[in-house]
């Protein structure tokens, strides 16, 4: 860039640049290395206060292991009229990255070196190019990394400074423009904005930022952030000067651009995510009307885990990238795809008529029930979906998301790979499960849970064989709170981790005092069998109870090893190494695997009682049941039927060959001390007697 020779700006005016001007400066004594003047920028940027540098040298704001170098630029001047990094230090002690620009001047009257200073931490952060600024010979103004112009408003505005930055923003040389008005260089609207800003600024008296896209000579668009200031002039002379000071921050917004985007959208699938979805939902909901209603769909992919268990979490991405896509095709412009998070997936859709949210419920249902190509391999998943319309079963956004949530739950509820749209009766069980599950954790506090005792009997001999230990809750106001009822709610809130070690406790306890031949069966959960402290807890049950080992048996459904067979195996492996007996629960409801009674040598195979109550009338059932013999004689397993109600089911159990049952028919759960009744009172010939 030319300097213009014929402005001579005041050296006042350049004081009042340099202390206020943001990017950091100092002046400093290339002798003794101390600082002569610094700007208000570097107080602010390195936290000393003004007097601090007073006492200080440049060494002084550098880690040690760049003194040496400094040193060795102030001696030899390598620093001078260049671009150096380096590595500076703040008064707390933080280290950032800094480009200073070094000029030797004179300074009231010595030899002196300017430092012109950018931090380069948010160059770096934001990932920007900056274009490396002239080493410029004739003022502070000319070394400054960011466009400077100075404008004499004495003659329209004519250009008197314009640096190498400037002109690369603008796309014109330096010499193309000094000289020149914004008529000569700009287009006539853009040359009316600059002037009304310049006009503005002029007449302020203060510093006025502006921020503006323009479209330089170069053909490139930008966006220009500019600060303009009229500079004072001398003995109270009126103002003739303005200075500007642009920046490019077209790159900064780009970058905030993508922020907001990234923000506002999921990384994994391009669908707008939770946060989008929510302005969405929101805005939507409160313009929905009869006439023009919407529908909010919730959706899960169903079983979504065992894809990412199975195949790994790039599978389960894969997936989930495959299910926004046909999400997305099924939807109209208008309608709102979004990932919640997960397997989760949320839908807005705009309706003509109502009719059209059952349509599509049906249709994705359809849609997603075409294999998915996983790595080559063909995988067949379902969703449910949750469906609550607006404004018929809510106006308010918040309650409308609650009721697709309390629908989504009752489709999952019902088998899931189905759609349930919300009614009211969901809420109120919603609302009752939920003070269900507040009573429950004091209930356990309060002592408000007993242990009944089913009886198990030898069907050899019709003797008592032992129990089965059932959880009751007494509730203060309900009365008897069904298992079915709570056990759910245990489940789910991670409840039935301590209740089930109260129950092991209380059951080890109790048989203990039982005769010796008698055993306690306990039900076991999978959330227990998820919990690393289940081996320790029943460890102590016994301890503490002093009941042997083989008095007790852990019942356990497939489930177990369906949820983490990995996890499942060496601990019913351990149970069993303790001689505590293991037994399979609702044996033929669930998959029934034959590998694991490979994989485990269960002691005991209790069939469910829905085959009991064929077992009169129905050949499957029968030839179920044989089956189940047969399975338990080849694993050398005790085979028990649960659900003998009555006198003929038994007799042909008793025929078929099974071992043990348990029912009505032999006895209902029972509290302690019935139990103790049903003991003692029949200890003598250990054996139930069967009325007819």
């Amino acid at each position: 860039m030319k300097k213009s020779a014929e402005i001579i700006v005041p050296n006042d005016d350049f004081r009042s640049l340099f202390k206020t001007h943001p990017s950091p400066m100092w002046v400093y004594d290339p002798e003794t290395l101390r600082f002569l003047n610094v700007n208000d920028a570097v107080l602010d940027l390195y936290g000393f206060a003004a007097d601090d540098f007073a006492a200080m040298t440049v060494l002084d704001i550098r880690p040690a292991a760049e003194r040496a170098r400094m040193l060795k630029a102030v001696e030899t001047r390598t620093d001078i009229e260049k671009a150096e990094r380096w590595t500076h230090l703040k008064a707390n002690g933080e280290t950032f990255e800094v480009l200073t620009y070094g000029r030797e001047v004179r300074f009231d009257g010595k030899s002196a070196i300017l430092a012109i200073v950018q931090d380069r931490t948010e160059v770096n952060a934001a990932k920007r190019q900056l274009t490396d600024t002239r080493s410029l010979l004739d003022s502070i103004v000319d070394n400054l990394p960011v466009g400077v112009f100075v404008k004499d408003m004495a003659q329209d505005g004519r250009y008197i400074l314009f640096n190498e930055a400037c002109s690369v923003i603008v796309g014109r040389a330096t010499d193309e423009v000094l000289g020149s008005t914004d008529r000569m260089i700009f287009p006539a609207a853009q040359t009316a904005i600059l002037r009304e800003q310049d006009s503005r600024a002029f007449d302020a008296g203060g510093t006025i930022s502006f921020e503006e896209t323009i479209h330089g000579l170069d053909g490139v668009k930008r966006i220009l952030r500019t600060a303009r200031k009229a500079l004072p002039a001398p003995e109270g002379s009126p103002p003739r000067y303005l200075l500007g000071i642009s920046q490019d921050v077209t790159e900064e917004r780009a970058f905030e651009a993508k922020l907001a985007h990234m923000a506002m959208n999921d990384s994994l699938t391009g669908l707008p995510n939770r946060a989008a979805f929510a302005q969405h939902i929101e805005l939507h909901a409160a313009a929905a009307t009869e006439a023009s209603p919407i529908a909010l769909l919730y959706l899960d992919v169903d079983h979504f885990k065992h894809i990412n268990d199975s195949k790994g979490h790039a599978a389960g991405d894969t997936l989930l990238c495959q299910v926004a896509k046909r999400l997305s095709a099924l939807a109209q412009e208008d309608d709102l795809v979004a990932r919640l998070g997960g397997d989760e997936f949320a839908l807005v859709l705009k309706l003509a008529e109502v009719g059209r949210a059952e349509r599509f419920a049906e249709q994705l249902l359809a849609l997603l029930s075409a294999p998915f190509d996983l790595d080559g391999v063909n995988e067949h998943v379902t969703c449910s979906i949750g469906i609550a319309l607006a404004p018929e079963h809510a106006e308010d956004a918040d309650v409308l998301m609650r009721h697709a949530d309390l629908a989504l739950y009752a489709a999952k509820a019902s088998g899931r790979s189905t759609y349930r749209f919300y009614e009211a009766e969901m809420r109120l069980e919603a609302e009752r499960w939920h003070q269900l599950s507040i009573e429950l954790r004091d209930a356990l506090e309060k002592n408000q849970f007993e242990l009944h005792y089913q009886p198990i009997v030898r069907l050899e001999d019709d003797g008592l064989a032992g129990f089965e230990a059932l959880i009751r809750w007494h509730h203060p106001l309900r009365g008897l709170v069904a298992p079915t009822e709570f056990i759910p709610i245990a489940e789910e809130t991670g409840l039935i981790v301590p209740i089930g070690e109260w129950v092991l406790r209380e059951a080890c306890r109790t048989a203990a005092s039982w005769p010796s031949h008698l055993r306690i069966a306990v039900n076991l959960s999978v959330s227990q069998f998820r919990h690393n402290s289940l081996l320790s807890t029943v460890v102590a049950a016994l301890d503490s109870s002093g009941l042997p080992p083989e008095r007790l048996e852990v019942e356990i459904t497939e489930s177990v090893f369906l949820a983490d067979v990995e996890l499942s195996l060496p601990l019913l492996r351990a149970l069993k190494e303790l001689g505590i007996r293991i037994a399979i629960d609702d044996f033929g409801t669930g998959y029934s695997s034959f590998s694991y009674l490979r994989a485990f040598a269960f002691d005991k195979i209790k069939l469910d009682r829905s085959f009991v109550a064929g077992i009169e009338n129905d050949a499957g059932s029968l030839a179920i049941i044989r089956a189940v013999v047969g399975i338990g004689s080849g694993f050398n397993a005790t085979t028990l039927a649960e659900g003998v109600e009555t006198k003929e089911q038994l007799n042909r159990l008793k025929q078929e060959g099974f071992g043990e049952a348990q029912g009505y028919l032999l006895g209902k759960a029972m509290p302690p001390a019935r139990a103790e009744e049903l003991i003692y009172g029949t200890a003598s010939k250990r054996r139930i007697a069967v009325s007819g």
